[in-house]
């Protein structure tokens, strides 16, 4: 057993340090490519690459029965050479063309090395999580068409984009539009169809069906990755839909992408792990105030431009106006929802006959009202939240 321990240790310390490796040069390149560093996707492979690598370690040689460390740190290395590699080939053929080799190759590289890796994070991650094994053997098929939509979008992919023509053309070119509208176009797509789309919806399905299922521990680590998830989705959803003019100065999904492999390892390994509710409260109580302030700026901004537009020019003013709001609302506004949040979570989540049992055990042989009077505070405070609390107490004899 130490061994295989031993083993397991030093696979994924390669794996991740190989990742880690790989990530800091690709971000030199890209200082020396010019390229933004927080422009496009390079963020999200930043974070691919370092922290999936990290927590991908650490699950691994904690836990290395467990498949889902190991799917971490696959998909890790998969997306890190594809941003390596594209750094590289911008490099050599494009930024200092001429000393170093294999930059066209490099770039036909970078067109398909990311997708087994979007399979294993994407797919294979929600489909084992939290134990490393399928729900039950009716979801093999699931893995088995999965495997081979990644297979199939991969191969079909390398070849459908082997390097042709200009090779500083090639490098600039958008690997999706150059794809040649053939037989292996075609297949490329039903695979890349598989694997992007209906890969992760099995894996939404079964992640539904372990939550609904799931019981103690379990169901508080699905419950982390559920809460990640629903983030991944509302952000994606603001990156696509809800962008300002000039586009996002970082996009939200960043957050998201990060805190996937942060759930995932506090689920996995346990740590703060029945803080979940905490942290739900926390998130919905943040986002209701910041949608009510979002509108309360806006609808302020629209009042004092109407009110006034005939004695001041621009829009100086109402902004100004706005933020006064806003600022002046946002503390009590924030205790008020958080509140409600509070009293939601706490009254749906403590076990009523636990808390009796042990709210008698501590009292059982206390006689000082004042100690009983703030034990009984305590236990109302902590399980039904309520906004007062009132307590009675009758003399002998009186009521």
């Amino acid at each position: 057993m130490t061994g295989v321990r031993s083993r397991a240790w030093w696979l994924a310390s390669a794996t991740a340090a190989t990742s880690i490796t790989l990530t800091v040069i690709a971000i030199a390149l890209l200082a020396l490519n010019g390229h933004g560093l927080l422009s496009g996707f390079n963020p999200h492979l930043i974070i691919v690459g370092t922290l999936y690598a990290a927590i991908g370690w650490l699950i691994a040689t904690r836990m290395p029965a467990n498949r889902i460390g190991w799917l971490i740190l696959a998909g890790s290395l998969s997306w890190t050479a594809a941003f390596f590699t594209d750094q590289y080939a911008w490099f050599a053929v494009i930024t200092r063309p001429g000393p170093l080799p294999l930059g066209v190759g490099a770039a036909w590289v970078a067109t398909w090395v990311w997708i087994p890796g979007t399979g294993l994070i994407l797919a294979g991650v929600s489909l084992l999580f939290p134990g490393g094994r399928l729900r039950s053997r009716r979801w093999s098929p699931v893995v088995f068409i999965a495997v081979i939509g990644v297979i199939t979008a991969t191969v079909a992919q390398a070849i459908g984009l082997w390097p042709q023509g200009d090779g500083a053309a090639y490098v600039r070119s958008d690997p999706n539009a150059s794809l040649r509208p053939d037989l292996i176009g075609a297949v490329a797509s039903v695979g890349m169809l598989l694997t992007i789309m209906l890969g992760p919806l099995a894996g939404t399905v079964a992640v539904a069906l372990r939550l609904r299922d799931a019981r103690g521990v379990e169901h508080l680590q699905m419950r982390w990755f559920a809460y990640a998830m629903g983030v991944t989705v509302v952000t994606s959803l603001l990156d696509e839909f809800a962008a300002p003019a000039g586009g996002w100065p970082i996009q939200p999904s960043i957050v998201a992408i990060a805190l996937i492999p942060i759930a995932i390892g506090m689920a996995i390994l346990r740590y703060r792990l029945y803080e979940i509710d905490r942290i739900i409260s926390r998130t919905v109580s943040y986002g209701a105030v910041t949608g009510i302030l979002a509108v309360v700026f806006v609808g302020t901004i629209l009042i004092s431009q109407t009110i006034f537009a005939s004695f001041f020019s621009g829009s100086s003013v109402a902004v100004a106006a706005s933020t006064l709001v806003v600022a002046a609302l946002f503390q009590p506004l924030r205790r008020r929802v958080q509140s409600i949040v509070d009293r939601r979570f706490n009254r749906s989540r403590y076990d009523a006959e636990r808390t009796v049992a042990a709210f008698g055990a501590g009292l059982r042989n206390e006689v000082a009202l004042a100690d009983v009077d703030a034990a009984i505070r305590t236990v109302v405070a902590q399980t039904v939240a309520p906004t007062a609390v009132g307590l009675w107490v009758r003399e002998r004899g009186r009521s």
